[in-house]
Order: C-alpha cells, then structure tokens, then sequence
C-alpha cells in the first residue's frame, strides 16, 4: 500500500490502470487491484461471505451514530470496521446459509480507552397510537462510573427490519428521562429498539442496551 499525496493534479479516487485509489482515514492511498480468482469458493469462504454481507448490509443503517458510538478504536482502525468486528462475532445467529441478525445481540457503542459512562436504567419502550413511540429510562441515586453526567445526551435508533430502515429521534439529555417519536408511516408493524448514552463532548459512551422489539400501531 502506498501513501499519496495531493499534487497538482488534485485529490481524485478510482481505479488508475492496476492502481486502485481511496480515501482511508483523511489519507490517500494506493493499492494493486486484486485480481480475480479461478478457483471455486470454499464452504468456509461462502460461509464468511454471508455473515459479512449480512452483517454489512445492516450496519450501513446506522452510519450516522456508528462514529460516535465506536469513535475511540483501536489504533490502525476505523469505527466502521470496530462494530464489524464485534457485531460479526456476536449478532449474527442461524447456521449457514440461513443467517439472521441477532438484535439483542447488537451493539451500537462500545466505551474506549478514555473510559466509560453509565447506560440509562430500566429503559421502558412503549408505543403509542398514531405511529408514535415512547422511551423512557431512570437515572440511579449514585452513578456507577464518576464521569457520567446529567447533560450526557440519549443515543436512541429504531429500527424496521422488513422495510430495513432506521430513523434516529432528537437526542435528549440523560436528565430528561424520556423521550417521544412520531414516526413514518411506513414503520407500522415491528420495530426494534437500542439505547446509548454519549457524553457532549462525545469522548465517553456507555454500552448499548437493547430495548427489544415493538409493534407501532396506526
């Protein structure tokens, strides 16, 4: 792999004859185009391809709370490829090739180096008539850990596993203790639910915790 660097020509990306060019972590970078193999997969390819491509094609509907939740990952890593690592080995269940999502087993934050803060307590997800769903949770008399704070904010996703659509609400402070959605339409029938809690600074996150599943009702 080669490091480029922008020159007169300016930043671009693709495929230049045998070079393929990308964007990794606000860099350039140069690779040989793979090329194709001859042979046939193995069982153990097809199998690995499967929960990959399943667990991939889920994760992209939550592109937008993925980097606050996996934003303190390991060295040489991306946040995106820290929740693959971790939703791989541990939300996916079936037996090849009839895999599914295991959502309890999701997670949506995974608290780093720089510590950790308390998850919301007893979280309650209710719904409503007319599309409409509501999250409650509690705050303990003493915090667990000392860096949890009141302006913490509420990291809610919701998600439709027939229409495999996710809507994030408006994020709340932790003091709130609840919060309401109006949902679409379209979501009507089950929906399932996670919770995360951030601090403002987005340094800290608690774990996520799964809220189980609902059915939203016109």
């Amino acid at each position: 792999m080669a490091i480029l660097k922008q020159g007169l020509i300016g930043t671009f990306t693709g495929k230049m004859g045998s070079l393929v060019i990308s964007k990794w972590k606000n860099r350039y970078v140069g690779k040989s185009r793979p090329k194709a193999s001859s042979k046939p997969a193995t069982v153990l390819q097809l199998d690995y391809r499967s929960r990959f491509a399943l667990i991939g094609q889920f994760l992209r509907r939550f592109q937008q709370i993925i980097p606050i939740g996996y934003q303190d990952s390991q060295v040489g890593t991306t946040p995106g490829n820290e929740a693959m690592k971790y939703n791989l080995l541990h939300a996916i269940s079936g037996v090849y090739p009839d895999y599914k999502v295991d959502f309890a087993s999701v997670k949506l934050s995974e608290p780093g180096y720089a510590g950790e803060i308390d998850g919301g307590t007893d979280p309650v997800l209710s719904v409503l008539p007319q599309a409409k769903i509501k999250l409650s949770w509690k705050n303990p008399a003493r915090f667990n850990y000392p860096h949890t704070k009141d302006t913490d904010i509420a990291y809610a996703v919701f998600y439709h596993p027939e229409k495999k659509m996710s809507v994030y609400p408006t994020r709340p402070l932790r003091s709130k203790l609840e919060l309401e959605l109006d949902l679409p339409g379209m979501f009507l029938g089950e929906v399932h639910g996670w919770l995360f809690f951030g601090s403002a600074d987005r340094k800290l996150v608690s774990h996520t915790q799964y809220l189980g599943k609902v059915t939203v009702i016109a």
